[in-house]
This record gives structure tokens, sequence and C-alpha cells, in this order.
């Protein structure tokens, strides 16, 4: 219900909220319209992975070099970036290929995290 009210809220594009759907129906702790302090994101998993959905709009000159300065600030965090066009999420086809592409995306960055956590908490001559 919780994730009704904020999808209602949100203001995200029928294709980001389809597709944040799938991925919370896979059991990935997503979030819609997320804030990293710096822009919005369609969809995250905060400060692991971003995924924006993005319509004909992005296609001006203007919107594509600001979407690579974006994309370019989230890598210096560390924080890959996917971008999928509106359009691609419109066929049922291929929201299912997009959507099991993520899904993977999404298990790597969430492993990778698991085993770099688990490093920490090593002592430097266990990890020798």
């Amino acid at each position: 219900m919780k994730d009704m009210f904020n999808i209602d809220e949100s203001g995200a594009t029928a294709q980001a909220i389809d597709l944040y759907l799938a991925l919370k129906a896979r059991s990935f702790p997503v979030m819609l319209e997320y804030w990293d302090d710096h822009k919005h994101v369609d969809i995250a998993l905060p400060g692991k992975l971003y995924i924006e959905v993005n319509g004909p709009s992005h296609n001006s000159r203007s919107q594509i070099m600001s979407n690579l300065t974006r994309t370019v600030f989230s890598l210096e965090k560390n924080i890959p970036t996917i971008i999928i066009p509106n359009s691609m999420l419109e066929n049922a086809a291929l929201f299912e290929h997009a959507v099991n592409e993520i899904s993977k995306a999404c298990r790597m960055v969430l492993k990778k995290s698991v085993v770099t956590g688990m490093k920490l908490s090593f002592s430097r001559e266990q990890l020798q």
C-alpha cells in the first residue's frame, strides 16, 4: 500500500512505473524517483545502481549533454547508470528482455556489495 501512494505521488512515467513494479516483483529493493542529493533517478538500488527511463525529450542536444554529465557524476561515485528508452518498455517482448537484463545487473551489484562488505570484515592477515 505504501508503494502505491509513492507511485501515485511520484510523477514517474508509466514505463518507469511498470519497470519498477517488475523489479519489485523480483524482490529487488529498488526505489522509484530516488533523490541522491544531486538529481532524481527514475529507479535506483540506492548507492549501487541507477536506472533512467528516457522518453523522446531526452534526444535533444542539451538533454543528451545533461544526461552524460549526470552519468559521469554517478560513475565518480562508483554507481553505474543504465539508460532505457521508453519505447523499449512499450513492447511486451522488449520489456521482458529489459527486465531480465536489468535483473542481472541488480544481482551483480548486490552480490558485489555483499562481497565487498565481507572483505571489510576480515583483518589484513586473513585476506592475505
